[in-house]
């Protein structure tokens, strides 16, 4: 089936000499990142401080994240909401809008990709809990929350509705920043940082180098999704070549199903919004 299965020692030795290649980049992928992330943190302090410059973007990454923007503005929502979508988007959440528009702007998103987000995690409620602790409208795990607490200077308290809008959001940034590349489509990488949300970075990472090693694209999602199923356990020969513990990174991923659905789904509904939000 998988003719690579039974490559000589050749192979073994010029993907060991990858693999070398492969965390000295990744090193400097990571640098880099939380570079991004101190710097954004700063730009938010002072902005809140009233030293940032009006006309200044807090958006030091420099990437743009969504091509498309929404401008309607927030005294006309029932006249651009479709009837068709009153039921999928609840009173509940439409108090928040303000909020998420503010914040979607400032990180780079259309704010309808936040609401697909939300309807996926939540299904809209500010309250939820997932059976792992994942809490509010954008399923902020415990730890993820605490980290985003001590080191971005904007959120303190990711457990109310709106500090988790803003936490879910900057993590959104944060995994989009992890993955973007100078020249790489954004929203082929707007769909590894979703999955990414869903299942943990270093599952994305992994699909990545397997993808190198396969000979596919790591910045394409049609290559992740061929990708993370590889990484199960039945294909613990194939791991072999290519990590030294013989497996992956992150270990054996066996729930890649939910994530391929949760990316599909967003971007199915984002993609709806778009048509039917003005």
């Amino acid at each position: 089936m998988l003719k690579f299965l039974f490559q000589n020692k050749s192979v073994k030795k010029a993907s060991s000499r990858r693999r070398n290649y492969k965390r000295a980049g990744r090193k400097s992928l990571e640098a880099g990142h939380k570079i991004i992330v101190f710097l954004f943190s700063l730009s938010m302090a002072l902005s809140c401080s009233g030293i940032h410059s009006k006309n200044s973007s807090p958006n030091l990454g420099g990437q743009a994240l969504v091509v498309e923007t929404s401008e309607s503005n927030s005294s006309s929502e029932e006249s651009n909401l479709d009837p068709s979508l009153r039921a999928e988007i609840p009173e509940s959440i439409r108090e928040y809008l303000p909020l998420i528009k503010k914040y979607s702007k400032i990180y780079g998103f259309d704010w309808r990709l936040i609401i697909a987000v939300i309807q996926q995690e939540s299904s809209f409620r500010h309250d939820a809990v997932s059976p792992k602790g994942a809490y509010g409208l954008l399923q902020i795990m415990p730890e993820t929350g605490e980290e985003l607490v001590l080191t971005v200077s904007h959120i303190y308290d990711f457990r109310t509705p709106e500090q988790n809008i803003i936490a879910g959001i900057h993590y959104l940034w944060t995994q989009f920043n992890r993955f973007y590349t100078k020249g790489m489509d954004s929203v082929e990488c707007l769909k590894l940082a979703l999955a990414a949300y869903n299942a943990g970075p270093g599952r994305v990472l992994d699909a990545q180098q397997l993808a190198l090693y396969l000979g596919e694209d790591p910045n394409k999602w049609e290559s992740i999704k061929m990708t993370l199923p590889l990484l199960s356990a039945e294909y613990y020969t194939l791991h072999k070549y290519i990590w030294d513990s013989g497996r992956p990174r992150s270990g054996y991923f066996r729930n890649y199903r939910e994530t391929l659905n949760y990316v599909e789904k967003i971007m199915q509904n984002y993609e709806r919004y778009k048509k039917s939000i003005k």
